[in-house]
């Protein structure tokens, strides 16, 4: 069911954004990158970033045939949906469960999910920059 106009730009999938958040998430983008290859080797990520803490992805739409793909909306939405989810609960700097913590305040204030080693030890992930810091644990 492939769009076979459709050629994979692998700076639209996951792999390419990876660098741009913490390292506690590798895993779970990675896993999130397999699945949505599984359902379409061309997929293409609209939209990628954090919001709120957490990972917020859309995956393009998909035409074959010259009609949409609502299925395939369907099960890719639920990934990236369930994604989000477990991003809210997993340390962005190290992988460990965590929560979302604020840090900051006024118009500098941002919020990042963090376990309670790495909030402890002060460590927040610079992913604004891409600079994101290796983790004692």
């Amino acid at each position: 069911m492939t769009d076979t106009n459709h050629v994979t730009d692998a700076s639209r999938q996951i792999p390419a954004q990876i660098p741009t958040v913490g390292l506690g998430w590798t895993e779970l983008l990675d896993q999130l990158h397999r699945h949505l290859s599984a359902l379409d080797p061309a997929y293409r990520i609209e939209e990628f970033g954090t919001q709120l803490g957490g990972l917020r992805i859309t995956v393009a739409d998909r035409f074959d045939a010259g009609e949409f793909d609502g299925e395939f909306a369907d099960r890719a939405a639920a990934l990236t949906d369930a994604a989000a989810t477990a991003s809210e609960h997993t340390c962005e700097a190290c992988g460990a469960t965590g929560r979302i913590r604020f840090r900051g305040d006024g118009a500098g204030m941002r919020m990042q999910c963090l376990c309670d080693g790495c909030r402890n030890l002060g460590v927040f992930p610079c992913t604004a920059s891409g600079n994101v810091p290796n983790v004692p644990h």
